[in-house]
């Protein structure tokens, strides 16, 4: 039997359904509550957790603020103040701490005779003066901390692109020396990758954080989510299949296990075609989210299909082959790209997540209808045992119009 489970709005289930769901990451999840534990000193241990877009960070913090919530040692002694995934408002350090009153004032218990939170922060919003809103805002959440007798742990979403957001580079420095000093504040907060305010010397937050890395599931991983989000438990043979062509993405993994719900081959033709229309959006924005010259170098790698030298990728990417080569090297540095047999100077790359790959082609449709074909068939060698695939291969064959691009495939 399924539990609920969502893709992309993880906040949008109860507690019990995220709890019950919650089926990968659990040694990042101990990692992070062991932790937490630790925060009873002048100084707290901040975190980072760093991982791609739909590689679980969300679920994962929430995962913890639930835990904070239930765990009796950690209620005692910490408030959670969970930031939504965007925090777009925030441009200052004083904005940051408006945004923080802001949650804490909707999450916060009321009680008769305590300060009205939401009336300070509507009052707060008129200030205009940065270093005043920090001060003010810092001050109604350390009352509400010490009146609770509780640390305050800010789960922020996305602290690369708040960080990124503020104009003044001193606005950083002023949150460092908040987080540093202040013991009654925990900072966990989440990235899609490294960055640069975490790995310059000269930036605020270098070696500021632990960081907790979520890298990409393993096989078992991967069949224990199949099976959470399907209620079924995914064919042994298919299991290798379904981490290929996800490249162990949590959030693609429940895609496919959704998707491939009814595996004949007219559903699945349709179903697949189905679901780059419905998911065109998320796909897009992770290509969109690539510096321009690193989208160029995954691109050409992505019409290649196949395990790739620098030089191919290089001649496909019109970029000279040293160019190539460091573009290479941040991509795999984020996990889309990773390397496959060759030699240690004779690399081959190829694209983490199949399905990343077959969309572009699908979209792009270079070639005509055979490439597309083609690229469905690879989808289905990559997730169908060998028996299931020539079965599947011959139907194609004998429906097609012309079947001698098929009709080898099948004799092999």
């Amino acid at each position: 039997m399924s539990v609920a489970a969502v893709k992309y709005n993880p906040g949008f289930l109860t507690d019990d359904q995220l709890a019950e769901s919650f089926c990968v990451r659990r040694s990042e999840f101990e990692s992070i509550v062991e932790t937490l534990r630790e925060c009873t000193g002048a100084s707290n241990p901040h975190m980072m957790v760093i991982g791609p877009r739909g590689s679980g960070k969300t679920t994962l913090l929430l995962r913890a603020a639930i835990e904070i919530r239930r765990d009796s040692e950690l209620s005692s002694r910490l408030f959670p103040v969970v930031f939504p995934e965007e925090s777009y408002e925030i441009g200052t350090c004083g904005e940051f701490w408006l945004e923080c009153l802001s949650h804490l004032a909707e999450q916060a218990p009321r009680r008769d005779g305590d300060p009205d939170l939401l009336l300070s922060r509507d009052d707060l919003r008129n200030e205009r003066d940065d270093y005043a809103l920090s001060a003010l805002c810092l001050s109604a959440l350390l009352d509400f901390a010490d009146r609770e007798g509780k640390r305050l742990v800010l789960l922020v979403e996305n602290m690369n692109m708040i960080l990124a957001s503020m104009a003044e580079s001193h606005d950083a420095w002023r949150l460092r020396q908040i987080f540093q000093t202040e013991p009654r504040i925990v900072l966990l907060a989440s990235a899609t990758g490294q960055f640069m305010q975490i790995d310059e010397p000269s930036e605020a937050f270098y070696g500021f954080f632990r960081v907790v890395a979520l890298h990409p599931l393993r096989t078992g991983e991967c069949a224990a989510l199949w099976e959470t989000v399907s209620g079924q438990p995914p064919a042994p043979e298919a299991v290798r299949s379904i981490e290929i062509l996800t490249g162990g993405n949590p959030r693609l993994v429940m895609i496919v296990a959704r998707f491939s719900a009814k595996p004949s081959l007219g559903e699945l033709m349709d179903n697949l075609l189905g679901l780059i229309d419905d998911h065109t959006e998320y796909f897009k924005g992770h290509l969109d989210a690539l510096p321009v010259q690193e989208r160029r170098v995954y691109l050409a790698l992505a019409e290649l299909w196949k395990p790739a030298t620098t030089r191919e990728i290089a001649d496909r990417a019109r970029l000279d082959t040293s160019k190539c080569s460091a573009q290479l090297q941040r991509l795999s540095e984020r996990g889309v790209v990773q390397t496959a047999g060759g030699s240690a100077r004779r690399k081959q790359y190829y694209v983490t997540e199949r399905l990343y790959n077959i969309y572009y082609l699908l979209r792009r449709g270079h070639g005509g209808l055979d490439r597309m074909v083609e690229a469905l068939i690879g989808f289905m060698a990559s997730f169908y045992s060998p028996p299931q695939l020539r079965d599947i291969v011959i139907r194609i064959a004998g429906e097609g119009s012309d079947g001698g691009l098929f009709h080898g495939a099948a004799q092999k």
